[in-house]
């Protein structure tokens, strides 16, 4: 939280969006995909809700993270009091968006841009509706516990936005300065999650007033150092740990890029370690430990070279 308030607190905190694997951590894994349909289906949606966040605060607790990002709970309001109760000790990261994103299919972005030539003023009250729903989401679990809501609508890809700067001052960063307003006016703080290169657009999400970025793509040219540079006494930044690393490097690179991390944004507060997406299936156990002891290890406020 003191990150978030772009402080210093004892040491850089750690989250994860996602965690994929954590069978390989505490040999229990989440309910996904079918099996995940399949219990919504039958209606075990309080069985399935616990056995997920269960599992997520042990990953948690396993590796030291200091938030809890709920996903993959049918009941996300249900999930964040059974954080509450039962760990205490996390920041609760409840999810909300409800802006454009990048189209799931060439047939929706014809149908989009379609909207946009055609239908503009009508494309328009239905983001304004969306944003209604997500804002009275995101109100529901700050009630319940949140701390923090994050938004994950991707903006862009590595070539750059996917709409037009232009398009994103009318079509996209109106609406989400409304969520984020609404979200702060009802006591929690809003991480906007994209991928991909954002400097294209970067003033213009800064200044919808989001209190932090995530993640951060190196291999889309964000560099972090630039940003801590440029935004680092206005948003706090979450990242980045190439996830290309995790795949392919071995420990010692892992270490050497968190302190390179931890050198070009952590120097006054205002920074979250975390990879540059989410942990996944592919990513080395020995990697990702290496990736946390030496977040703990070096991450120790006030910093030092090390």
């Amino acid at each position: 939280m003191k990150a978030l308030e772009l402080e210093e607190p004892d040491r850089v905190p750690m989250f994860e969006l996602e965690f994929q694997i954590p069978e390989l951590f505490i040999g229990k894994r989440m309910i996904l995909d079918e099996e995940y349909d399949y219990m919504v289906k039958r209606g075990k949606i309080k069985e399935l809700t616990e056995h997920n966040v269960e599992i997520l605060i042990k990953i948690c607790r396993a590796l030291g993270y200091d938030g809890i990002r709920l996903y993959a709970v049918p009941d996300i309001v249900y999930a964040i009091r059974i954080v509450k109760k039962k760990a205490p000790e996390l920041a609760i990261i409840g999810s909300a968006d409800g802006t454009l994103s990048i189209p799931g299919s060439w047939r929706d972005f014809i149908e989009l841009t379609r909207e946009m030539r055609l239908k503009r003023s009508e494309l328009k009250n239905k983001l304004l509706s969306r944003i209604k729903v997500e804002i009275e989401r995101a109100k529901e679990q700050i009630e319940a516990g949140a701390d923090i809501i994050v938004g994950c609508a991707d903006y862009c890809t590595n070539a750059g936005p996917f709409l037009s700067p232009k398009d994103f001052e009318d079509l996209v960063f109106p609406y989400l300065r409304t969520l984020v307003n609404a979200i702060h006016r009802s006591g929690a703080f809003f991480i906007k999650h994209t991928d991909g290169n954002l400097w294209p657009i970067i003033d213009g999400l800064v200044n919808t007033g989001i209190d932090a970025l995530h993640s951060i793509d190196p291999v889309a040219g964000m560099d972090l150092e630039r940003l801590k540079e440029k935004y680092g006494d206005r948003i706090c930044l979450c990242g980045n740990v190439d996830i290309g690393l995790l795949q392919l490097g071995n420990p010692h690179e892992v270490v050497e890029a968190v302190k390179e991390c931890l050198r070009a944004a952590a120097h006054g507060g205002g920074y979250v370690l975390s990879t540059s997406n989410v942990i996944q299936k592919e990513h080395k156990k020995e990697n990702v430990l290496a990736m946390i002891k030496a977040a703990k290890k070096y991450g120790v406020y006030p910093l030092r070279d090390k």
